[in-house]
């Protein structure tokens, strides 16, 4: 894996995992959603990851803390 792609690739990962933990829908696992998309907004930092990428998942940790926030 090259330098270039590794913390894009990194960034995806971690997505798929918050995404898939929230298809549970389950509201004790959207904590794990939350910290797996707070881990991709570090690696994310990396100046070789688009803007819009970092948009994303923003937009990602936003819709999971409102989730939790909405529950009883």
């Amino acid at each position: 894996m090259s330098g270039d792609s590794a913390p894009a690739d990194r960034v995806r990962t971690l997505l798929l995992r918050g995404d898939n933990v929230l298809k549970s829908a389950k509201p004790e696992r959207f904590p794990r959603a939350l910290e797996a998309f707070e881990a991709a907004r570090e690696v994310a930092a990396d100046p070789s990851v688009d803007e819009r990428v970092r948009e994303l998942v923003e937009r990602r940790i936003e819709s999971v803390r409102t989730l939790m926030e909405s529950q009883p």
